[in-house]
């Protein structure tokens, strides 16, 4: 009976470690080509498991002993303490292919109170990684994933009212993808006016990626549109 009340134990304990796991979350931009499988948050730890994709013959990549997570409320940082599945540089996991994956995860110590937003930083002289504005909270999530889902159905209607909740209810949130979305969807409706009133909002902002969401927008079809 002892055994199996140690067992149960453990199995509890195992089921609580991690208060809260974020599978595929959304972030505005990458520098290179990977993707964020999930991150689990615990009380005292941050684990975060990426995939990156080789786009050249002979590639090379490696994980620096320095990287950091940012939260945005308040700037505050913390740092990597595990790296498994990649070598830390100046070792590196050389790729056999093109179009080859490389999954691995990378810890962090935990900060004191759960973030909305996170940057992923990479601390190092060159071909550095980063991966801006990745969005911890679960209905701006929830949100961006079902307007997605409707952008992909033809359900514009849907799919702008839910970007535009995103948008609204996270003020917060320092760059412009849902901006270049909301955009997109009042274009293709034939709305030009409310799509060019959304393109001057986008103009005059402070987004940290407004540059590069502008020149996204810059080679649409209907961009000849907002400039009228």
């Amino acid at each position: 009976m002892k055994n199996v009340f140690l067992l149960l134990a453990s199995i509890l304990f195992t089921v609580n470690l991690f208060t809260q796991i974020i599978t595929k979350p959304n972030f505005a931009l990458a520098t290179h080509p990977i993707v964020v499988d999930e991150i689990s948050f615990s009380d005292s730890l941050i684990i975060i498991t990426l995939t990156v994709q080789n786009q050249i013959k002979g590639g090379e990549f490696c994980a620096s002993e320095i990287m950091y997570l940012m939260e945005f409320k308040n700037e505050n940082k913390t740092y990597l303490t595990k790296a498994s599945g990649i070598p830390l540089c100046p070792a590196t996991y050389k790729f056999e292919t093109i179009g080859e994956k490389l999954t691995f995860t990378l810890e962090f110590t935990a900060f004191d109170e759960l973030p909305k937003y996170i940057n992923i930083v990479e601390d190092c002289d060159e071909n550095c990684f980063s991966i801006y504005g990745v969005i911890i909270d679960k209905k701006m999530n929830e949100d961006i994933n079902q307007a997605y889902g409707y952008f992909k159905s033809g359900n514009l209607d849907f799919a702008l009212a839910l970007f535009r909740t995103a948008a609204r209810e996270n003020p917060g949130y320092p760059f412009a993808f849902l901006y270049g979305n909301i955009i997109e969807v009042y274009a293709m409706q034939e709305n030009f006016e409310m799509a060019k009133q959304w393109y001057q909002f986008l103009a005059n902002s402070q987004f940290a990626d407004k540059d590069l969401v502008m020149e996204q927008i810059s080679r649409k079809d209907f961009f000849d549109q907002l400039s009228d």
